[in-house]
């Protein structure tokens, strides 16, 4: 995984260019900003604690003793806008409720906008959006009713496998152990569509030049970052300061690093 390790050296340099820009131009002896943010909305004082799912790329991962992904940087650059130091804790997005009342981590990453997660968090402003998307060689846009009798495959139980399950029958969709291995059956021409994750499917799609993204399987939704549901401090003070990185470009950036030249997914209409 080469490729995830050269990532993660270039977003990393990116952020801290960006980041860098909205200084005065002082020398690196400067102090450090003051954390705006103390305990107890932190469990440690000067330390952001963050959950994120080191088990999933590129939204975070481990390539050679390095960490890094999406959910990485941006908690990096979270945690010097709030002028804290960052501590990763391995977390997975359906026992964020659990850790953050627990106190095993501050905020977690990639949790969904969804009533569920609502009722149990606090999410402080989203970061990225994520949803089933369909994949081709050919460019052309793909929706459920142009499908036809052409060969499609996914992830075997991932959210695109069960979507277009219910969509177009059971037994139509071809399930694969990874997405991966059906990107390499559609890029071998075993299959005429793909339908998988949007982020994870523009990430490997890279590793594959004639996979092109062709249009979502049904609309994104928002990932977050969440905090314990009374923890308002930090609650305003992480919104405060995703709403700085996404003024800087900071946000842009780790999402076109990690996955190219994507479009922005469309939300559900309000």
């Amino acid at each position: 995984m080469r490729r995830f390790a050269a990532t993660a050296f270039a977003v990393a340099l990116a952020i801290s260019l960006l980041l860098a820009a909205g200084c005065s131009g002082q020398k690196d002896n400067t102090p450090k900003a003051e954390p705006k943010v103390k305990p107890p909305a932190i469990a440690k004082a000067g330390v952001l604690r963050a959950g994120v799912d080191l088990t999933y790329p590129p939204f975070a991962g481990e390539d050679k003793g390095k960490q890094a992904g999406i959910d990485i940087d941006v908690a990096r650059a979270l945690a010097a806008k709030l002028g804290l130091k960052l501590e990763l804790v391995s977390v997975v997005a359906s026992e964020a409720a659990t850790a953050l009342e627990q106190g095993s981590a501050d905020v977690v990453f990639s949790v969904p906008f969804t009533e569920a997660s609502l009722a149990k968090t606090s999410i402080a402003g989203s970061y990225i959006s994520d949803g089933p998307a369909f994949f081709t060689t050919a460019e052309e846009t793909v929706t459920v009713e142009t499908i036809g009798a052409r060969a499609i495959a996914a992830q075997q139980e991932s959210d695109a496998f069960w979507a277009l399950e219910e969509a177009l029958g059971p037994e139509v969709v071809q399930g694969f152990p990874t997405l991966r291995d059906a990107f390499q059956a559609l890029n071998d021409g075993k299959v005429a569509i793909v339908g998988g994750d949007a982020i994870v499917g523009a990430y490997i799609a890279r590793d594959f030049p004639s996979v092109k993204f062709a249009g979502q399987i049904e609309p994104a939704h928002l990932l977050g970052v969440a905090v314990a549901k009374d923890n308002t401090a930090l609650g305003d003070a992480v919104r405060a300061g995703l709403d700085e990185l996404a003024a800087d470009g900071v946000l842009a950036t780790v999402r076109r690093t990690w996955v190219g030249d994507l479009p922005e997914l469309e939300l559900p209409k309000q």
